[in-house]
């Protein structure tokens, strides 16, 4: 499996965060809202302007540009490892 973009996968997807491709600014703000490499990530929703998301119980909306810079892979990949924060991680929920 390959790291993709958020943009990349569709609604109801449950990803892991496996990078941020982007400058010091745009990681500064994507580890701040809680998308550290491993935590997994639930796509809510998609559209032309952006990305509905729930990461760490919290959901959140990120431009196409920001959603763009986050790369991921399949909750169930063994490329990047589980964060040790999240609990039940590959049990995540979609409500």
């Amino acid at each position: 499996m390959t790291k993709k973009p958020l943009t990349e996968y569709p609604v109801g997807s449950i990803v892991r965060v496996a990078d941020i491709d982007g400058g010091r600014k745009a990681r500064s703000r994507m580890l701040a809202l809680g998308m550290t490499p491993g935590c997994p990530v639930v796509i809510l929703s998609e559209g032309p302007t952006g990305c509905r998301v729930r990461v760490r119980g919290a959901e959140i909306v990120l431009c196409c540009g920001l959603a763009g810079k986050i790369l991921a892979v399949e909750n169930n990949s063994k490329e990047v490892p589980h964060c040790n924060c999240c609990p039940n991680t590959t049990r995540a929920k979609i409500s």
